[in-house]
């Protein structure tokens, strides 16, 4: 069974973080870790950073959290600058 990739978008609250939004990046490990390469931030969750984007894997209908950046919020505008310009030229060029 192939896998589902997704970027997990996170908020920094009281306790913990809080997804808030997701994008789907397809069932190509390549091109998924090509798009999360290209993230700007810290590659390890940090205390000061309020913004966490997390690669999840969907094997078999399990999730699993494989790698995290974690941003300040002017990366994070950045990177969903950056995702959303990846995906659209992903789902286009699937389309030629």
């Amino acid at each position: 069974m192939k896998s589902k990739y997704y970027l997990m978008l996170s908020l920094k609250y009281h306790g913990g973080y809080k997804c808030f939004g997701e994008y789907y990046l397809g069932s190509d490990s390549k091109r998924a870790n090509e798009i999360f390469a290209g993230l700007k931030g810290k590659s390890l969750a940090y205390e000061d950073r309020p913004l966490n984007i997390d690669m999840i894997i969907i094997t078999n209908d399990v999730p699993e959290t494989a790698k995290t950046v974690a941003c300040n919020l002017d990366e994070f505008a950045s990177n969903c600058k950056y995702i959303a310009k990846e995906i659209f030229r992903m789902n286009n060029l699937e389309l030629s």
